[in-house]
C-alpha cells in the first residue's frame, strides 16, 4: 500500500525524480546504492502540511523526517528492487541519510548497503525504483542520469530501459482508485530499469 494518507482520483498522483549512484570499491564490487529523491510540488505540499502540523510552530527537523520516511520504507525495501539475472539482491543497512527543503521541494538522500557486495567483473545488475501501488511515479532524473562512483567504473556501462506497460496495465492502474487490489510488484510494470554491465 502507498504511504500517502490523502484521497486520490487517478493514478499516479505524485512524482519523484531520483538520482541514482552505484558505489563501487577499488576491487570492482558494488557495495551500496545512493539515492537522491526530489519530490514534486504536490507531494511536497501534502507532506509539508503534515510536518508543520506536527512541528506546532517549531523549526522543521528535516533529518528526523528523513529517518521516519526511511523507517516506513524499510519493509518495502526502500522502493528499490536490485537484481542480478533472476536473483533479487538483499539490501542491508542505511549508511547515511538526510532530508532537506530546497526551493519549496522536499529532498531525501540516502545510501543503502547491499547485504552482500557484488563483484561486477563480467556481471550484470539491474535496479528499478518504484512504489508497489504506483501511487507515486518515480523517474530517473532526466538531467542527472544514473552513474557509477569508483575507480572501476571505467570498465562498466549503464543503460536505462523504459517500461512498456500494456493498455490492460493502464486500465488496472486506473481501477485502483475504485478499489482494485494489486500485487506488491504492480508498480514495477511502470518502472524504469537501470542496467549495469561490467567487463
Amino acid at each position: 500500500m502507498s504511504m500517502l494518507p490523502f484521497a486520490v482520483q487517478s493514478h499516479p498522483h505524485a512524482w519523484i525524480y531520483v538520482e541514482t549512484s552505484f558505489l563501487m570499491s577499488a576491487d570492482g564490487y558494488v557495495t551500496a546504492i545512493e539515492q537522491h529523491w526530489n519530490y514534486d510540488n504536490l507531494l511536497t505540499d501534502v507532506l509539508l502540511d503534515d510536518l508543520m502540523r506536527e512541528a506546532a510552530g517549531e523549526a522543521l527537523d528535516m533529518d528526523k523526517w528523513a529517518q521516519e520516511t526511511l523507517n516506513k520504507l524499510e519493509p518495502l525495501n526502500y522502493f528499490l528492487r536490485v537484481q542480478s539475472g533472476e536473483t533479487t539482491l538483499a539490501l542491508g543497512d542505511i549508511l547515511q541519510f538526510s532530508g532537506e527543503l530546497l526551493d519549496d521541494e522536499l529532498h531525501l538522500r540516502f545510501t543503502v548497503l547491499l547485504k552482500q557486495p557484488m563483484k561486477m567483473a563480467g556481471a550484470d545488475m539491474a535496479l528499478a525504483v518504484f512504489d508497489p501501488s504506483f501511487y507515486i511515479e518515480i523517474l530517473q532524473h532526466p538531467e542527472r542520469p544514473p552513474r557509477i562512483q569508483g575507480d572501476s567504473a571505467r570498465e562498466c556501462e549503464l543503460r536505462l530501459q523504459y517500461p512498456e506497460p500494456t493498455t490492460e496495465d493502464f486500465l488496472m492502474a486506473a481501477a485502483i482508485d475504485n478499489g482494485l487490489e494489486v500485487g506488491p510488484q504492480f508498480g514495477a510494470l511502470f518502472a524504469e530499469t537501470v542496467h549495469v554491465h561490467c567487463e
